[in-house]
């Protein structure tokens, strides 16, 4: 369900921000480009996904996926409402320890990269060792989510040299209908590039209590010899320098067919319980990865994160079983604490009628999952807003990037009720040196920034939360 943004307000003719002034405390002392993030709204996501999840199912932990934004400032702050966090490198691991340290408090990681180097492997087994020791009331502990054959046999082997045990979870896809056209960055159809497949379907299909499931649980077309879960995870229990402790998932990025949730943990919970049964004891963890959408645009009709809680909590209860739940989440807990805050350079018109902004930003540097993804990012104008809106008045513009490049354009919204739209409204004519604002930017942007075309990365300021507004280092 649509809805509008609840810290954007206009007061004296100009857009808010978390009710900070866009204009008068952001653009006059930082310039522009700047993406701006809100410290309240931060952690009032974290909040809200925290208790869409405990509510349903008390036995659950939020995991922080880092790699959708790295700043050590924005980790910060979540690191003082959660124990988990996701990562995918040793950047990434090191900036948790980094953390652990400061704020004296026990963090733990769950790693989930394709390829771990054995240098990152015998970090993650030693993952806050030395922090234990150095401080004995902090007891971290690193687990690997092992995505193949391979991967697992490179696990088990660094751990033997150094003669420890590694806790593992095993990542496993379960072969599911998607659409990639309707979900972004899908990764639980049977080809997907990461994880390891379930091979027989067939007892999930007979214990499973929805008629339907024969229609998108697919059949395997190949039975692979070494990569299918069910052989990793016996594997892993037999041997000496595993600690099973799991089963991990991941639906894809982004996912807005709530049917594909069902499906998702459908599966994932049976599979769970089977594999219980088949090692005659009872598991630790059911790491569910993440996925859980963000509504970017307000004609954008999304689930809602409490819709989702509620249909893994009906799946755990009937497959009967009792993980330990771990939920990975980047996007939602980020993606409405920034918006990214430009300028109109220049205007021009064009031989169809039609009028162009060019802006003082680029999509390849400040904004790539225009390109990447095709988002759709919702866009207002920040100054000299009428004070009353006309809603039988739009003004219609094409808004472009400041390189060269055909593609560096912010894409049209194509309205399923209107598909000949194809540029951005606006309550009156924009002019140069007006400020717009593209909101919902604050995850997978700081992270994918360069300098393209000689561009400065655009500066990145925080709004804490006594309203103070602070410039923010991007050192790890």
């Amino acid at each position: 369900m649509s809805k509008e943004n609840p810290f954007l307000e206009i007061k004296e003719n100009t857009l808010h921000f978390d009710r900070v002034n866009l204009l008068r405390s952001v653009a006059a002392n930082f310039g522009t480009p700047t993406y701006v993030f809100s410290e309240n709204i931060i952690k009032q996501n974290l909040l809200n996904l925290q208790t869409a999840f405990t509510s349903q199912y008390p036995q659950t932990e939020i995991a922080y996926s880092i790699k959708n934004n790295m700043i050590i400032d924005f980790s910060s702050i979540i690191a003082d409402e959660i124990n988990y966090f996701e990562t995918t490198s040793l950047t990434e691991l090191l900036l948790v320890e980094k953390l652990a340290q400061q704020k004296n408090k026990p963090l733990n990681l769950i790693s989930t990269n394709l390829f771990k180097p054995d240098g990152l492997i015998e970090h993650i087994i030693d993952f806050g060792n030395q922090i234990t020791r150095e401080k004995k009331n902090l007891q971290m502990s690193g687990i690997i989510a092992i995505d193949s054959y391979q991967d697992m046999k490179n696990i088990e082997r660094v751990a033997k040299n150094a003669n420890k045990k590694a806790k593992v979870l095993v990542r496993v896809n379960p072969g599911i209908q998607m659409s990639r056209e309707k979900t972004i960055f899908a990764s639980a159809y049977p080809d997907a590039k990461c994880s390891t497949i379930i091979k027989d379907i067939q007892p999930i299909i007979d214990l499973s209590q929805n008629e339907t499931i024969e229609e998108w649980l697919l059949k395997r077309k190949h039975s692979p010899k070494y990569d299918f879960a069910e052989r990793i995870i016996q594997e892993a229990e037999k041997s000496e320098h595993l600690e099973l402790l799991g089963i991990h998932g991941h639906l894809g990025s982004q996912v807005t067919n709530i049917d594909y949730f069902h499906h998702f943990f459908e599966v994932i919970t049976l599979f769970y319980k089977l594999m219980e049964e088949k090692l005659g004891r009872n598991l630790s963890f059911l790491d569910l990865g993440g996925g859980y959408p963000v509504q970017y645009s307000i004609k954008e009709c999304v689930p809602s994160i409490e819709e989702i809680a509620v249909s893994l909590s009906q799946k755990i209860s009937q497959a009967k079983i009792t993980p330990h739940l771990i939920i990975e989440s980047g996007r939602f807990v980020t993606a409405s604490s920034g918006l990214l805050l430009s300028k109109v350079t220049l205007t021009k018109e064009n031989p169809s009628g039609g009028k162009i902004a060019v802006l003082d930003m680029s999509v390849y540097s400040d904004l790539l999952d225009v390109i990447a993804a095709k988002w759709n990012f919702d866009i207002s104008l920040v100054n000299d807003l009428p004070e009353r809106k006309d809603e039988t008045k739009e003004y219609s513009w094409d808004l472009v990037g400041a390189t060269n490049d055909t593609l560096d354009q912010l894409n049209p919204i194509n309205y399923p009720d209107n598909p000949n739209i194809d540029q951005r409204s606006f309550p009156r004519d924009l002019k140069p040196n007006d400020y717009i604002v593209i909101t919902n930017a604050g995850a997978y942007t700081t992270c994918f920034n360069s300098n393209y075309c000689g561009r400065p990365k655009p500066m990145i300021v925080l709004i804490e939360k006594d309203k103070n507004i602070r410039l923010i280092n991007r050192n790890y």
